[in-house]
């Protein structure tokens, strides 16, 4: 029988202000544990796999750098977000994603003051980022907004248009 798999840093792991408190070099260990609870967790549950494991890294460094929920993480396709829920807290729920009152297998705004953006469609990131880097802006807010999008989204013509609409704007996207 196999032991079940230990994950030591990410047992404290509750918010993305814990993660910001571990020293530098507790990131590395703490993205190798995220990958092997995404394993575990989707492989009870079922989903979509691929896409979280490859943001593992990039979503330990996103919470670490900004300051969630202050600062806004757009993600362009619900799947990638996997790891950003585990840090945000509901890891002990993810083994109920894609089931009836489980954990939705989208960013949602009414599931977490983390999920900036309800994503529906590929592609819509960078417009949804920038259209909130435009408010925070006009409310004096000091606020950063990023878009976390793929190679087969940032193909879509709405990522091309709002890369246009972006680059002749001064908003901090």
């Amino acid at each position: 029988m196999n032991k079940p798999a230990s994950f030591p840093l990410l047992d404290d792991i509750n918010t993305p202000s814990d993660v910001r408190r571990l020293p530098k070099e507790l990131l590395k260990p703490l993205a190798k544990e995220l990958r092997e609870f995404l394993t575990q967790s989707v492989s009870v549950s079922g989903g979509h796999f691929s896409a979280g494991l490859g943001t593992v890294e990039l979503t330990v460094a996103l919470h670490y750098v900004f300051d969630t929920p202050s600062d806004k993480l757009v993600w362009d396709v619900g799947h990638q977000a996997y790891p950003h829920k585990i840090l945000t807290g509901r890891k002990d729920r993810m083994t109920t994603i894609r089931s009836r009152d489980g954990v939705c297998a989208f960013p949602n705004r009414a599931e977490s003051e983390y999920d900036a953006f309800g994503v529906g469609h590929s592609s819509t990131s960078i417009s949804a980022a920038l259209g909130m880097a435009i408010a925070a802006r006009l409310k004096g807010e000091n606020r950063q907004m990023v878009a976390i999008i793929g190679d087969g989204s940032i193909t879509g013509g709405m990522a091309f248009e709002a890369m246009n609409h972006a680059g002749s704007l001064d908003a901090n996207l």
